[in-house]
């Protein structure tokens, strides 16, 4: 089986094919149809949210042209064998399971996919958000997610958008170094070495989740940005020339700022540490200027700073996101992702292991408070995370860790020995 690869670092397999399960039709779950079809010795299944979603993509990945992606990586998903939007169709036979969905989605997936996993199984979230681990230990209880080898990802490994669904995704900049946790952790050096040949860039391990949930960088940069360029917007629309480019745009005054909220993070981290001992090693959380140097190293022009680095580095393209709100006038989409998805699953769950740690993050409580109004949500009410919708997050305090000792008790009994980058 390919958990062989786990367990003893040989690549033992039963005379049945593997299996590799892809949950997610999105742009990430079209682009790991396609490289893991490339890519890995057996057999691609794909989980989608609704029948329709899946008879549509069986139309297209089953037809003579298939599933095809262009730029940095090419190519064609050749080996896609099954569809469907019934977990009991894709889920058993499965010995690697992808689960690539929005962060308020998790919850859902792994919900609908629980009661199907092989004992063995291998669970990959891609990319991790911030309180992942607590929420999977949750939802599939101790016991077996201490049997299970969970990882997550602290980004995707490439930039990619679906062009045309089922037929056509595109590769955009690929990452040179993507740092995972697992579950247990002792698994994490393997599992970074099965991704490396699985995905197709290096995937470096950490010692433990907390390094994916503070630093986790969408967290830092998304809102960051957003912040940076709409903080002070006056509500006049734009119009579509107008439209600032997100990282081409960036100018030295936003891209302090976005250090400033690395900072804040940097802070809780080097403090958990401190409190901790050093049980916790967080050395896998990175300023932001170190992450965008170790992520696009040779695909940036000049690295001298984090505005630099947005200004120069390989999304250019990207402009910030924006609702027409009349013809030819556009107003920012304060729901999309970049807030909707990277402060409610990203900055307050950060903050909430802040108040744990006593740390005070000002450029966090700005960009939460001023997100939270944009969202109509109440995460942080009168500086702390006590706000109606902080309930349904997955912040520590939710799951009972309240205190630095149970953050260690939960943290440090999952720790490995291995020293980033170095196992």
């Amino acid at each position: 089986m390919i958990t062989g690869i786990i367990d003893d670092g040989s690549e033992q397999r039963s005379a049945s094919k593997p299996v590799l399960a892809i949950c997610g039709a999105g742009n990430a779950g079209h682009a790991l149809a396609v490289v893991t079809s490339q890519r890995f010795d057996g057999d691609v299944y794909w989980l989608t949210g609704s029948e329709e979603k899946a008879e549509s993509l069986k139309q297209s990945v089953f037809s003579e042209d298939g599933l095809q992606s262009a730029g940095v990586i090419s190519g064609r998903g050749d080996r896609l064998r099954r569809i469907s939007a019934d977990p009991a169709e894709i889920i058993p036979d499965a010995d690697i399971v992808l689960v690539a969905v929005p962060a308020f989605a998790h919850a859902i997936v792994l919900h609908q996919i629980a009661p199907h996993f092989k004992h063995d199984a291998i669970l990959g979230i891609l990319p991790s958000r911030s309180g992942f681990e607590l929420e999977v230990t949750s939802i599939l209880g101790k016991a077996r997610t201490d049997r299970m080898t969970i990882f997550g990802l602290q980004t995707l490994p490439w930039s990619t958008r679906v062009q045309e669904v089922g037929k056509r995704v595109h590769f955009g900049a690929l990452k040179a170094k993507v740092l995972l946790a697992t579950m247990p952790s002792s698994k994490a050096p393997r599992i970074a070495r099965l991704l490396t040949r699985l995905l197709g860039t290096d995937f470096a391990p950490t010692p433990n989740f907390l390094n994916m949930t503070l630093g986790n960088p969408g967290q830092v940069i998304h809102p960051g940005l957003m912040y940076g360029f709409f903080g002070a917007w006056n509500g006049e629309p734009f119009a579509d020339a107008d439209i600032p480019h997100f990282y081409r745009d960036a100018d030295d005054r936003i891209g302090a700022f976005v250090e400033e909220l690395s900072n804040d993070i940097l802070r809780v981290a080097r403090r958990i540490e401190v409190l901790s001992r050093n049980a916790i090693d967080l050395s896998g959380v990175l300023s932001v200027h170190d992450w965008l140097r170790v992520s696009y190293p040779t695909q940036t022009e000049d690295l001298s700073s984090t505005a630099a680095c947005f200004r120069t580095g390989p999304l250019q393209h990207r402009r910030a996101p924006m609702i027409e709100s009349s013809p030819g006038r556009f107003v920012p989409d304060f729901r999309y992702r970049y807030l909707g998805e990277d402060v409610p699953y990203g900055l307050a769950v950060t903050r909430a292991f802040a108040e744990i740690a006593g740390v005070q993050t000002p450029a966090v409580d700005a960009v939460v408070s001023w997100a939270q109004e944009k969202l109509g949500t109440r995460y942080l009410v009168d500086g702390e995370m006590r706000g109606e919708d902080a309930r349904s997050l997955p912040i520590p305090q939710n799951y009972g860790i309240d205190s630095m000792e149970a953050l260690v008790d939960w943290y440090a009994s999952r720790r490995t020995v291995h020293t980033l980058l170095g196992a």
